[in-house]
């Protein structure tokens, strides 16, 4: 069975494995004092571990998912979801830099600061969802309400898409 990592493998490639096993942890010590269920600790823990090793495999997306799923099923809406979204955001984005690598060479600063900003694109409809959901009552509201606030929230992740694009160089 091979192990995390190869030996003679990279100082930054070892810190962005290590931050792949952190910042799904780190998203669900926000709920603190409230513990999330063996499952789910037991779950991002295996997921996190299997993606540090093979960062383009869809462990990931079971590390990620069963975060946003604890956080989702717990209705919790105050500042700690914008947090928890960016430290999800920022350990995948550090495993699409660390499978774009050989797995041992050293990572590429050029890589890591255009991946860097394709990322901070990504966060710009965060907070104008937060503040929509934050803003708007559910029961008292009209549904045309809801039509139109999710509509700039829509253009701003079709700004942020198109800008995220690859341009011939």
């Amino acid at each position: 069975m091979m192990g995390l990592v190869a030996p003679g493998t990279a100082r930054s490639v070892l810190a962005l494995r290590a931050l792949l096993v952190v910042l799904p942890f780190a998203a669900l010590a926000l709920a603190l004092p409230a513990v999330p269920h063996w499952f789910v600790l037991v779950g991002v823990a295996v997921c996190s571990l299997v993606w540090a090793q093979a960062p383009d495999h869809a462990a990931g997306v079971g590390a990620i998912g069963l975060v946003a799923g604890w956080w989702s099923a717990h209705d919790v809406l105050d500042w700690r979801v914008l947090v928890v979204g960016l430290l999800l955001v920022l350990a995948h984005v550090t495993a699409v830099v660390l499978a774009h690598g050989t797995g041992a060479l050293p990572v590429d600063p050029h890589l890591v600061g255009l991946w860097g900003r394709r990322s901070l694109l990504t966060l710009v409809p965060m907070p104008l969802a937060y503040v929509a959901l934050r803003g708007l009552d559910s029961v008292a509201a009209p549904p045309w309400l809801w039509a139109s606030a999710g509509l700039p929230v829509a253009v701003a992740l079709l700004v942020t898409a198109r800008l995220t694009q690859a341009r011939p160089e």
